[in-house]
């Protein structure tokens, strides 16, 4: 736990925010995910998900797929 908080505050120095470090984390460990266990796996919630998902797509961090 202790390494996952000094990752999301060094992403935070890098430009991200908390929620998109989280997210961002949450799937380099899952690697492929439905928006639920992504919500559920990082403590963020699911609508919240959608919003920060999008947004670290925009930045060209991560893909998204249908289905």
């Amino acid at each position: 736990m202790a390494t996952q908080n000094l990752l999301v505050k060094q992403l935070i120095e890098f430009g991200l925010s908390e929620k998109e470090a989280k997210v961002y984390l949450t799937l380099l460990e899952l690697e492929v995910a439905a928006v639920s266990e992504i919500a559920k796996t990082s403590g963020v919630n699911r609508s919240s998900a959608y919003i920060v998902l999008e947004s670290l797509k925009k930045k060209g961090l991560i893909g998204l797929s249908e289905g």
